[in-house]
């Protein structure tokens, strides 16, 4: 599913009777099986209407000569054929999946006609896979051999990305359970963006709920009864939650206008991160389509929170690579959202975002455990480089004056902040809190409080003072000047003595 459409699905779990859980599957895989089949054909269809248009040979393998353009329409014909005789193939198994194997026999192969059970259905076959409908060896394969030769290799590229587009849209059900009470998750991959999939997913729900219900399941599962299964509720149990939701919540503020009696998808917000490549104002030059790129696939799986130097369990969604990256997403939505609603862009959303770029160490150990090798340390990174274009880059105090310290370059200058902040500066707070010490056992919790927002400057301050400061003798010089390389008009070159002059390439 995170392959497919970046992860996102309609969920619509139910409840099945043990007993009846075989049949629920292979109701599900019927439906898979039927929609496999669709999509297939459509892929067909379009590589007809394609085939048809005899596409150029490529430039530069004499196009132009009439035995060169006799070979391309000879192959283009052959390969037409072939596609047409499997799409003709397919659609008439779609059709008969209940009709008798019997019947079907025109439809098979010889050992798929072997395989056959008494009594047994097209859909049976199919089901047991003793036929396969297969687009790599009924179509896929043929054609590679039918447009072999580099003058055919634009025809193959064009039929290449015609059934990568359309297979990209392809529908289908996964299922996963718990194992014991019944309770099915029946995810629908979608992408978003894309109507005619939500729609016809809409069809496949009702299916699902029709099967659900013919096995004495029911349609509330773990995740309860949201917007697109309210209209399968019973009557009386919906009006019994109306009258329930008026009592706790008069004034509406919960989800106004949603899951009531007549209430429907209309206030439904789906934001798509497909749209961000076409949202100029918000990517300048897709920088935050970049971002999601780099976060799109990640499966929630949690096996970053070991590693991570900042993990906190119970902390937000900043304290771990899983949480930060589902903050991102939510941030990327919330842009695009601004973007379809109203002109410009809230500062809070690019608060947010320094506050995502400052949780991160960029130490990139999140990287080796994830399955899908996401590096948020990268995306950190990415983060930084947004922020610093627009200017909405966000620094403390502490922060400016140790960029300041690495960015000086005059020798005397690097002296006197290196005396300044490490040495006195380290000296004034180890007195401070040597001197408040007895004041914060009885004034303050050994914890600094669970705090939502930025701490304000004034906490930041006394929790500086409140814990032990850093004891450490700076070197009395640094190690420029025991190099003696201060000097900006000097290049210095620094090599191990031991290696001999030859390798010093």
């Amino acid at each position: 599913i995170s392959a497919h459409t970046n992860a996102f699905k309609i969920n619509e779990d139910v409840v099945i009777p043990l007993p009846r859980l075989g049949d629920y599957s292979r109701g599900i895989e019927r439906i898979n099986i039927e929609y496999s089949i669709r999509n297939k054909l459509a892929i067909a269809e379009a590589m007809i209407e394609y085939l048809k248009t005899r596409p150029a040979a490529r430039e530069g393998d004499d196009g132009d000569n009439l035995e060169s353009r006799r070979l391309l329409t000879n192959k283009c014909h052959q390969a037409r054929d072939r596609v047409t005789a499997v799409r003709d193939r397919w659609a008439a198994m779609l059709v008969g999946l209940d009709s008798p194997a019997g019947q079907a026999t025109p439809l098979l192969g010889p050992e798929e006609q072997a395989r056959r059970r008494p009594g047994d259905h097209l859909i049976d076959l199919l089901l047991r896979r003793d036929v396969r409908v297969s687009y790599r060896r009924e179509v896929g394969q043929v054609l590679e051999e039918i447009l072999s030769g580099q003058a055919l290799a634009p025809v193959r590229e064009g039929l290449q990305a015609i059934h990568a587009g359309l297979r990209d849209e392809r529908l289908f059900v996964a299922l996963h359970m718990h194992a014991g009470d019944g309770n099915v998750h029946t995810n629908i991959p979608v992408h978003s963006a894309h109507y005619a999939m939500l729609q016809e997913s809409d069809r496949i729900v009702d299916r699902i709920m029709i099967l659900a219900q013919s096995l004495g399941g029911v349609i509330s599962g773990e995740h309860g009864i949201g917007m697109t299964k309210l209209r399968y509720l019973e009557a009386g149990r919906l009006e019994a939650f109306g009258r329930y939701k008026a009592e706790v919540d008069p004034e509406g503020h919960f989800n106004r206008g949603k899951l009531l009696a007549g209430s429907g998808l209309e206030r439904a917000y789906t934001p798509s991160l497909r749209l961000l490549e076409l949202e100029a104002l918000i990517l300048e030059e897709s920088q935050l389509g970049a971002i999601n790129d780099a976060i799109k696939h990640c499966l929630r799986c949690g096996k970053c929170q070991a590693v991570c130097s900042t993990h906190v369990p119970e902390a937000n969604l900043l304290y771990s690579p899983r949480n930060k990256i589902l903050a991102t997403g939510l941030l990327l939505e919330a842009f695009l959202y601004e973007e379809q609603t109203r002109r410009g862009l809230s500062r809070r959303h690019f608060s947010e975002f320094n506050e995502l770029a400052d949780h991160c160490t960029v130490c990139h150990r999140c990287q080796k455990p994830c399955p899908v090798g996401i590096d948020f340390g990268a995306v950190t990174i990415q983060l930084r480089e947004v922020l610093e274009e627009r200017g909405q880059k966000r620094l403390n105090l502490g922060s400016r004056a140790a960029l300041a310290f690495l960015n000086v370059t005059d020798p005397r200058l690097v002296r006197g902040l290196r005396q300044g902040m490490g040495v006195w500066g380290f000296t004034t707070l180890r007195w401070i809190h040597d001197m408040t010490r007895p004041l914060w056992r009885w004034t303050l919790p050994e914890r600094p409080t669970t705090t939502a927002q930025a701490p304000h400057t004034a906490g930041q301050i006394v929790e500086l003072i409140r814990q032990p400061p850093v004891r450490v003798d700076l070197p009395r010089h640094s190690l420029r000047t025991l190099l003696d390389i201060e000097d900006r008009q000097r290049v210095p070159v620094l090599r191990d003595p031991d290696r001999a002059e030859d390798d010093l390439e």
